[in-house]
């Protein structure tokens, strides 16, 4: 019998015991009552979208570069608001003091990186004063996510990536940054839907045409590439027509990409495919349930052999019991159940990519 109180000792225990059953007949609240506790997700939210720029950084440009933003994110994780565009302006002084031991770069070359880093036209990191050898931002929203791995959702073939957008300056001219959703998957599309996407991105509206033009692409293959990106909705076509009849030879079909539609169609994808994966590990237990818990069995048996000072012989009796084809089929549905877990993990952080742009793009004037 497992005793609920271990009692301290006999001097302690008419004092300890007069407090618990106080606490037990509701006569004595305890000490933490009304206190709760819970994860904080906003933190946790910051910390993975601190990783994903620290990878952008990484991908575009280097490993110590991808350090200097890291250090800089860490200085300024609590002064910085969740939904700030920008953290807390640092110097360069200050950065240089807080790197890493083992990054040994000069103060010359720490200066070298920030200004890479802020004439990069994705404008990862932002030069806001020259007080103190430079002050420097990151940016948070404007920035270019390269979400790792698309082979997390192969029926899609799609990599998100952000973009920065520089505005306009004058009155009434809301700042924002451009998301761009490129196709990055060779199975689905391929490098030329990718090609053609990007060309959309940056010229906005495109005849055929000149797509084909543009792009280098024959008439033939151009056509079938945006029909195909047209039936799943990644690009969208825009009639004009130059008379008031829409006769189809006096009207202009022009190709474009709703950024926010194409956004939420990959999320939309993300979500059916986090479904599908739990739905396939499910089946895999369901199917293999018997020899599961057979092994479970075993080793439970294994554990309590070991506990009591079994001899060797015993142990590999028991060990025994699981034959070498079962065993074949446990390590094969080892390595499923962790490719599927892996999986999902991967889509989760797309998942979390592209909430976090929709969240900003909505949040933003």
């Amino acid at each position: 019998m497992v005793p609920l109180v271990l009692w301290p000792g006999n001097q302690d225990m008419g004092r300890v015991g007069s407090i618990f059953w106080s606490i037990f007949w509701g006569k004595q609240t305890p000490p933490d009552d009304g206190i709760y506790w819970q994860v904080n997700l906003e933190r946790f939210h910051q910390h993975f979208r601190d990783q994903a720029l620290v990878s952008a950084v990484a991908s575009r440009m280097d490993q110590t570069s991808s350090e200097v933003v890291r250090t800089m994110l860490r200085m300024s994780e609590v002064t910085t608001a969740s939904g700030a565009s920008h953290t807390q302006p640092l110097s360069s002084n200050e950065i240089f003091r807080s790197l890493p031991a083992g990054y040994n770069i000069g103060k010359q070359v720490l200066d070298q990186y920030l200004a890479l880093l802020a004439d990069d036209p994705l404008e990862f990191v932002a030069k806001s004063g020259d007080s103190g050898g430079g002050t420097y931002s990151v940016s948070i929203l404007c920035k270019e996510l390269f979400v790792p791995r698309p082979e997390s959702f192969p029926s899609s073939g799609i990599v998100l990536y952000l973009s920065p957008y520089r505005p306009a300056q004058g009155p009434g001219v809301p700042g924002h940054s451009h998301a761009g959703v490129h196709c990055g998957g060779e199975v689905t599309f391929g490098s030329r839907c990718a090609r053609i996407f990007r060309l959309l991105l940056r010229k906005k509206h495109l005849e055929q045409k000149q797509v084909e033009d543009f792009a280098m692409i024959p008439a033939k293959e151009a056509k079938d590439m945006l029909y195909r990106m047209l039936s799943e909705n990644l690009v969208s076509l825009q009639e004009i027509p130059k008379t008031p009849d829409h006769a189809p030879s006096r009207t202009f079909y022009l190709y474009t990409v709703n950024v926010m539609a194409a956004t939420r169609m990959l999320l939309h994808r993300c979500y059916k495919s986090v479904a599908n994966l739990i739905e396939r590990r499910q089946h895999e237990m369901r199917e293999n349930k018997r020899l599961l818990e057979k092994s479970q069995r075993v080793e439970a048996i294994l554990a309590s052999m070991q506990a009591t000072g079994a001899e060797v012989a015993q142990l590999h009796e028991v060990e025994e019991m699981i034959t070498g084809p079962e065993r074949q089929q446990l390590e094969n549905l080892k390595r499923n159940v962790n490719k599927i877990d892996a999986s999902e993990n991967q889509v989760d952080e797309t998942i979390f990519v592209l909430e976090s742009f929709i969240e900003s793009t909505m949040r933003r004037p």
